[in-house]
């Protein structure tokens, strides 16, 4: 069995096995074996070339405890002092799984064996190890996904639209710049437009954000550029669609917008007894949620995920572990 006792080690062991995603083959590996070893039922969904997510059975479930187990760039191995273990996804979402493991295992002891683990790719970016799953994967009663909540349960989050804006000029010399057409300037003119504009906002979810994450452009500074592009994402809290015709009509003449992805804001189920907040970013539920009814919290912060000292309270991980229990015995 695998008890509490390993939880630290078992995270450490996690941390210390790269899976950038589009490379969680080794971790994917890692996991099968161990669940196979302590008697669960293993299956490997494939989702592209070396790419597979872990499911994790003792017999058909009624929740399912799922995170990712791909992290963002760059590897950054474990360490640990007396309050925290460091290292890249401690806390997104390497903790997360290995506390979902622990308690799966106390609970399974304690005869309660209708719970299942499911561990999933590409999180991280397009959410496709989560899409496969919801093919994949026996329905359930509940869905608990693991993402670093502060241990609190999450009832909502915002949705997303992620596109790339691109503006066409004509090259000139600088000197000349009547004789050219700055597709720079149209792009800086639209993202001004789009950063201006007054989205509405939701009694629960709050107000939409955007981010202009890149641009790029030009040649030279003594050339009026003839191409620039940039890569937006607006934070929704009402349907895409709405942010996908307010962004072609305010790049209507200027530029060329094509979305990339999409995914709506979500609403999550609320239990008694917990602390409740929404939180701003994006997670693998609007892929999951054919699988079951949605919940969503974990140990660790978001505000540590992603950083270069990416770390996780060893506190939080045994709250966690504890409160991934009675969330299955408070779900029935």
């Amino acid at each position: 069995m695998i008890g509490r006792e390993d939880l630290i080690a078992l995270t450490r062991r996690l941390v210390d096995i790269p899976s950038t995603t589009g490379q969680e083959g080794a971790v994917g590996d890692f996991l099968f074996q161990l669940l196979a070893k302590n008697g669960w039922e293993c299956q490997r969904q494939e989702v592209s070339e070396d790419r597979f997510n872990v499911l994790a059975l003792n017999r058909t479930p009624s929740v399912l405890l799922t995170t990712h187990i791909d992290t963002v760039p760059p590897f950054i191995a474990s360490g640990e002092d007396e309050q925290y273990v460091y290292g890249r996804g401690a806390c997104d979402a390497k903790g997360i799984a290995a506390a979902m493991i622990c308690a799966a295992e106390e609970l399974a002891a304690e005869d309660r064996s209708d719970v299942g683990l499911l561990f999933v790719v590409g999180e991280e970016t397009y959410s496709d190890g989560a899409l496969a799953a919801a093919r994949l994967t026996p329905k359930v009663r509940f869905v608990v996904d693991g993402e670093p909540t502060d241990n609190d349960l999450v009832i909502g989050h915002k949705g997303m639209v992620i596109a790339r804006v691109e503006a066409s000029g004509i090259a000139a010399h600088s000197g000349y710049p009547e004789r050219g057409d700055s597709a720079i300037a149209k792009l800086i003119d639209f993202l001004a437009d789009l950063l201006r504009h007054d989205f509405p906002t939701d009694p629960v979810l709050g107000r939409a954000s955007v981010n202009v994450g890149k641009i790029e452009g030009g040649v030279a500074f003594n050339v009026i550029p003839d191409s620039a592009a940039a890569d937006i994402m607006i934070r929704t809290v009402q349907p895409s669609d709405f942010y996908v015709d307010t962004v072609q009509a305010l790049a209507t003449g200027r530029c060329r917008v094509t979305v990339t992805k999409t995914s709506e804001p979500q609403r999550m189920l609320a239990l008694d007894g917990f602390a409740r907040k929404v939180v701003g970013y994006g997670t693998d539920i609007p892929a999951l949620r054919p699988l079951g009814q949605p919940l969503l919290l974990g140990p660790g912060s978001i505000f540590d995920a992603h950083t270069p000292a990416e770390k996780i309270s060893k506190r939080d991980l045994v709250d966690g572990l504890d409160m991934y229990k009675r969330v299955v015995r408070q779900l029935g």
